[in-house]
């Protein structure tokens, strides 16, 4: 069995498996399994000075999925709905097989009373 064979099991045999990091979400109302990973977001968000998308009144999400179940187009500046919630794909990549998708939304901050 070829390397590349084997990563592709492992795939779903480990990483994409809900009763180890996976969980079910949808993308415009379609349900597929995923890992979502908000503290990479945030550091990628915080981190990176060269990052043109960091705004405070966003909050982004990165979502790792196998190419064959995201049940959206590969497609950066791609809008959506994840779990209900409108997004945008910031960033898309395919890692033999397995997409990263940076996804951002609009979080605006609560304004206090001024006193």
């Amino acid at each position: 069995m070829s390397l590349k064979e084997r990563i592709e099991k492992d795939r779903s045999r480990v990483f994409l498996q809900t009763n180890h990091f996976a969980d079910a979400h949808t993308w415009n109302g379609i349900p597929f399994i995923c890992v979502t990973d908000d503290e990479t977001a945030l550091k990628r968000k915080n981190n990176n000075v060269n990052d043109i998308s960091w705004d405070n009144n966003t909050m982004e999400t990165v979502v790792y999925v196998r190419r064959e179940d995201w049940p959206g187009r590969e497609v950066p500046n791609e809008h959506g709905f994840f779990d209900n919630r409108p997004m945008k794909i910031m960033q898309i990549q395919n890692d033999m097989g397995l997409l990263t998708i940076v996804l951002s939304t609009i979080s605006p901050k609560a304004v206090g009373e001024y006193q």
